[in-house]
């Protein structure tokens, strides 16, 4: 075989005789090689379109989150807290509290029962990082009254600090947290209020860590934990914590420190917070949108290097891109809860270009008037008792025959339809698979086969490359070997003339 030096494998002494050589040789096989460019090209393509359905994906996700978050209650009725001393008291609300104004006069303010250490003799000539050099069990009780005693074991290599860390690793169970001040060992409940806790363990090991209540000289000092009191509009309560969440519907209140006078606190509707939501909602559809007119663009057709945009002529992107147009700037299905019909009612627009919009002043102003007549035309649901059916349509009954009744959940409102377009796109159902997926599917599918028409296709000009090449080998052998003859013979033949 010819020695191999060429980029394609073939010797570049082939076509010293017959004149066709590597360049010969690749100039046939390209011109055979018209399929493969175009399965290519094709590839290239499918490739481009995934890519670009992926990206619809990403922006489809984005909006479609924005498109949930209007349909979520606490959007509409996020709550802005005031004080007139937030060092001492403040309040948080969820999208349940009403906008209301109290006054808050706190009389004490909640603390955890503690016990301080009386002093550890150990700790004189050494650090808190430093072995204590005691051991034994410590144990509590645990905070389930149900639950075991919890026991944690102390080991001469322990340092002070080591004991805290062990004694907090348990204070899910127990209750009750480790610190060191000044060298001593402080308990304390997690919790604040009038509960109490003990802490009980071998007799040298609590003398060594100054909690023996026995020892006269150095007896821990303990202090039983208060209940925060406070006055809400005159009313007395009395709870074991300073954040209190069970007085006000919705309401939190969060006591800081002890007042002589009322402090005023008050919530107020959240007005900006939708405001910003829609302002997103309309900032992604029109990313979405020039997303997809990019990618659908077919150009100019009649002018030789146009260039389409990889989805030109994909149904389901034209599809896409029209329904959500009709939805934006459409009327929703019949919402009795609002008196809004159309979205510019609201200061949703549309101009000539498709790009969406929002006036911002007139939706605040709508916001102001009537919060729950806005929040209704973007979503609203109501579930209502309805018999519970099998997958045949009939109705299930109980052991007394009685039908089993379940909740019905009915949506309203512009957002619905939207959030069904997005899921038909985006997730799969039972039984039935996404847009998405479908065309993810199909890309994947037409990249294989085109992969393995491909290899097919490769092989074949390579076998047919080896067969040029072993064709115009022999043919160089032969005329070499028919030029050396020739030699010989005209050698041969002046040999005879000079004779």
């Amino acid at each position: 075989m010819p020695t191999v030096t060429s980029e394609t494998g073939i010797s570049v002494m082939l076509g010293s005789y017959s004149t066709i050589g590597a360049a010969q040789i690749d100039q046939m096989i390209e011109a055979e090689s018209g399929p493969l460019v175009r399965m290519n090209n094709e590839k290239s393509l499918i490739i481009e379109q995934q890519n670009a359905w992926k990206d619809v994906r990403l922006r489809m996700n984005t909006f479609f989150k924005t498109i949930e978050t209007l349909q979520k209650n606490e959007t509409w009725n996020s709550k802005l807290a005031t004080s007139s001393k937030p060092d001492k008291v403040t309040i948080t609300g969820t999208d349940k509290a009403q906008e209301d104004n109290f006054d808050i006069t706190v009389q004490q303010v909640a603390t955890s029962s503690r016990q301080v250490s009386g002093k550890i003799d150990k700790m004189d000539d050494k650090t808190i990082y430093d072995e204590l050099g005691t051991s034994g069990e410590l144990k509590f009780d645990s905070k389930d009254p149900d639950g075991e005693e919890i026991k944690i074991q102390i080991d001469e290599k322990d340092s002070l600090k080591d004991i805290t860390n062990k004694i907090n690793n348990e204070s899910k169970e127990t209750g009750v947290k480790a610190t060191i001040v000044d060298n001593r060992l402080v308990l304390s409940n997690v919790d604040t209020g009038e509960t109490d806790f003990e802490v009980r363990g071998d007799t040298s090991l609590m003398n060594d860590l100054g909690m023996n209540k026995d020892d006269v000289n150095n007896a821990p000092k303990y202090t039983q934990g208060i209940n925060a009191k406070f006055t809400i509009d005159g009313m007395q309560v009395e709870r074991p914590s300073n954040n209190v969440d069970d007085v006000v519907e919705g309401v939190t209140i969060h006591i800081h420190e002890k007042t002589e006078e009322p402090v005023k606190v008050g919530l107020k509707r959240d007005l900006d917070k939708p405001v910003e939501t829609l302002n997103a909602f309309v900032e992604q559809y029109n990313e979405l949108m020039s997303f997809l007119n990019e990618k659908t663009e077919v150009g100019d057709p009649s002018k030789k290097d146009n260039k389409q945009g990889p989805l030109a002529g994909d149904s389901t992107a034209a599809r896409l891109q029209s329904s959500l147009k009709m939805l934006v700037t459409g009327i929703p299905d019949q919402n009795s809860h609002t008196t809004f019909k159309f979205p510019s009612e609201l200061g949703l627009n549309v101009d000539k270009k498709g790009v969406l919009s929002l006036d911002e002043e007139k939706f605040k102003e709508l916001l102001k008037e009537d919060p729950d007549n806005v929040q209704n035309f973007f979503y609203y649901a109501e579930k209502t008792l309805v018999e519970k059916k099998d997958e045949f349509g009939n109705v299930i009954k109980d052991e007394d025959g009685k039908p089993v009744m379940e909740f019905d959940k009915k949506e309203f409102g512009y957002t619905v339809k939207l959030n069904e377009l997005m899921n038909s796109y985006l997730k799969d159902q039972a039984g039935q698979k996404s847009v998405y997926s479908t065309k993810k599917e199909s890309y994947e599918k037409s990249l294989k086969d085109l992969d393995e028409r491909i290899d097919r296709f490769t092989e074949k000009l390579d076998k047919k490359r080896d067969y040029y090449v072993r064709t115009f080998s022999r043919l160089d052998q032969v005329m070499m070997q028919a030029e050396q003859q020739m030699a010989t013979l005209m050698t041969q033949l002046d040999s005879f003339n000079m004779n």
